[in-house]
């Protein structure tokens, strides 16, 4: 079955399955971390949730339900701002919401009870929708690939 994560260039495909097991959760969190760092897309609520998710293991159904709202306010930015012709304001809102839509991505396997290894590869096409490619992907997991 072909995967959104196998059309991403780079071997990300193949690098989500080389990450091992007792480090699929540090590798989340890096993910999210880089990709909310680099679209400057945290806020308070962002952080909060965030937070929570990387201090208790897991986040609540209202904490993802938060998230999923701030991701489709900024795709309605996106639209909004593409209506308008301002094609960069519309790439900045659209590379925004893929980044919070990353964090909901990781946050799954506790919520959903996905695996961790789906939520990884979720999150890793979702960060590189964000970046605006694979390469920054593929740097956060070859750190955890042995």
């Amino acid at each position: 079955m072909l995967r959104r994560v196998d059309r991403l260039p780079g071997g990300v495909a193949r690098l989500v399955d080389a990450v091992p097991d007792e480090d699929l959760t540090a590798c989340l969190h890096l993910i999210v971390a880089t990709v909310l760092d680099v679209t400057a897309v945290s806020t308070p609520e962002i952080r909060e949730v965030i937070g929570h998710w990387r201090r208790q293991g897991g986040t609540t159904a209202a904490g993802l339900a938060r998230l999923r709202l701030v991701a489709a306010q900024h795709d309605f930015d996106a639209f909004a701002h593409q209506r308008r012709g301002d094609v960069g304001a519309q790439r900045a809102s659209f590379r925004r919401a893929r980044a919070v839509d990353c964090a909901v991505a990781a946050m799954s396997a506790s919520a959903t009870g996905d695996s961790p290894r789906d939520a990884l590869r979720e999150t890793a096409y979702e960060a590189a929708a964000a970046l605006g490619g694979s390469a920054g992907v593929v740097a956060v997991l070859a750190d955890h690939v042995v």
